[in-house]
């Protein structure tokens, strides 16, 4: 029985693989690279104080930085329809990388590093 699960398992781990694989194949951000960075003591922050932002300046028009990756990535996911002109597979895979982010629950340089990695960046 536990080897049955096992196989499941690694299974169905290939099968979501896989299926993140096709969808950044077929994801077309459109105008813009919808990654995000991570850096300490931008302006008007403290030094040691670190904060994200997106690094497309179209995506990033008039969004200031903030301490918490899921505002960034929640505005990142919606510029994806609000100006970048990206397809479906785009913004899907934005929400998958999205709520990996949330997930993890971290904020610092490696939280940037899975967002952008998500979407194949």
């Amino acid at each position: 029985m536990y080897t049955k699960t096992i196989l499941v398992t690694l299974f169905a781990a290939t099968a979501v693989s896989a299926a993140i694989v096709d969808m950044r194949a077929a994801a077309d951000f459109g105008k813009c690279t919808p990654t995000m960075d991570f850096q300490l003591g931008r302006p008007g922050r403290k030094a040691d104080e670190g904060t994200f932002l997106p690094t497309d300046p179209l995506v990033a028009k008039g969004q200031q930085d903030a301490l918490n990756p899921n505002i960034i990535t929640n505005e990142i996911c919606n510029q994806l329809t609000n100006v970048c002109d990206a397809n479906d597979a785009a913004k899907a895979l934005c929400a998958t990388a999205k709520a990996q982010v949330q997930a993890l629950g971290t904020k610092d340089a490696t939280t940037a590093d899975a967002f952008n990695q998500a979407l194949g960046f």
